[in-house]
Formats: C-alpha cells, structure tokens, sequence
C-alpha cells in the first residue's frame, strides 16, 4: 500500500462523508417515522376521548377557543336546503353544529372537529348571540341502534 499520507488523510475524509450521509438519511427516516406515529397518536387521543373539549368550556369561555375536538350524542338536528345542523350533548351540556355533510342521526355517537363560532343577536339593545360550531371533520361516528329520518 502506499503510504503517502494524503491518500490515508483522503480515505478519512470520504468514510467520514459516507457515514454523514448514512446518517442524513437516517435521521430523514427516523424524523418522518416519528411524524407519522405522532400523527396517528393525536388521532387514536381525540377518539379516546383525550384532547376532546367539554361543551360546557366552549359555552363560557368561547373568547379563548378556537379550533376543537367533541365528543357526544346528537341530541337534535336541523336539516336546511343544501346544509343542516345537529345539536351535540356531552356531560356538561349541548351545542349546535352547523355541517355540510349529511346530518348523524338523533342518538349516534360523535367526534368531531370543528370551529367555534359567535353569532351576534342583538335585540332591543340586548345581546342574545349564540356560540355554536362550524364543522370542519366528522373524526369518528357510532349510528344508534334506531334509524330517525
């Protein structure tokens, strides 16, 4: 072998540059795995129920909220033209959501994510406004065993 120091200090550096480069897209790999799996972790949290926002929350502080999870049965339903709306009860209470998609039915199991949403009223110089939420996703729905229309 020859043993000119340049060509052993040469051999150094590329072996150094291949192991970077392993290394790169090692850490490419292993970042987009973790992406992925803390991805489909906050999805299994919002279905277990974690993450998910009390309506009773959303009713006296909807100022700070902005984007959020439910959880809860359809109460009610409002059907309109080419849009409709479903009231959604929790523990701690009930809200309207407004939806493009088709209604649940009344007693089916929701998680949904969606906006939160005021609408001004003001009667006779009163505010009678109503917070209700825009739907955004329907992340998981359970029909009840009857069949309403």
């Amino acid at each position: 072998m020859n043993s000119n120091p340049y060509n052993r200090y040469f051999f150094y550096i590329m072996a150094i540059t291949v192991m970077f480069r392993a290394l790169n897209q090692t850490v490419k790999i292993g970042s987009l795995s973790l992406m992925i799996a803390g991805l489909w972790g906050c999805t299994n949290l919002v279905k277990s129920g974690v993450g998910v926002t009390d309506i009773e929350q959303i009713q006296s502080d909807w100022q700070k909220k902005d984007t959020v999870y439910l959880k809860g049965t359809v109460e009610n339903r409002a059907p309109f033209l080419e849009s409709g709306a479903y009231q959604l009860q929790d523990a701690t209470g009930a809200i309207w959501v407004m939806t493009d998609s088709p209604l649940p039915n009344v007693g089916d199991q929701m998680v949904m994510k969606g906006q939160v949403t005021y609408q001004s009223i003001p009667i006779a110089g009163q505010e009678l406004g109503e917070v209700y939420i825009k739907e955004i996703e329907q992340l998981e729905r359970e029909s009840s065993a009857q069949n309403n229309l």
